[in-house]
């Protein structure tokens, strides 16, 4: 084990942000914000069987499957690679555990994953919290990769 307050950082802050996530998707099953409608967000309620844009579905077994063990080789990861000092790998690791989570207990609970965040300035999918959470911790990493490989190259010059 790297770090144990890293191992309970990411535990406790993944449950936290579930819930969070969990109470932001109760709005939509909200029928005052059902209606919300402006130039920018609408709050809809739509099920979605299938993942990102509507792929795969009616695969609820097989993403959920497919998400169960993201979150197994996620967590392992965690514990034998980040420490609490790796404060951008463990914000962004807990985000994806969140998001993944979260869309999980969704597709076991529901058999599908509520989406209710229409952005109405773009023709784009309806969202959730959940995904946003993990495109977050991608767009984390990714940009922190590529720091780490400028400052590296910089370093050995």
């Amino acid at each position: 084990m790297k770090d144990k307050k890293a191992l309970i950082f990411y535990f406790l802050m993944t449950v936290i942000l579930l819930d969070f996530g969990n109470q932001i998707r109760k709005l939509s099953f909200n029928p005052f914000f059902e209606t919300l409608d402006n130039p920018i967000v609408s709050i809809f309620h739509v099920t979605n069987s299938g993942s990102a844009w509507g792929i795969l579905q009616g695969k609820t077994l097989f993403l959920s499957f497919l998400a169960f063990v993201v979150l197994v080789f996620l967590s392992l990861y965690v514990i034998k690679n980040i420490s609490f000092k790796d404060r951008i790998p463990l914000l962004a690791s807990t985000l994806f555990a969140a998001g993944t989570l979260g869309n999980l207990v969704e597709r076991i609970k529901f058999g599908y994953v509520v989406d209710y965040i229409k952005l109405n300035f773009i023709d784009f999918p309806i969202f959730n919290c959940f995904d946003i959470m993990i495109c977050l911790s991608i767009t984390i990493y990714f940009v922190y990769i590529l720091l780490d490989t400028i400052k590296q190259k910089k370093a050995s010059k």
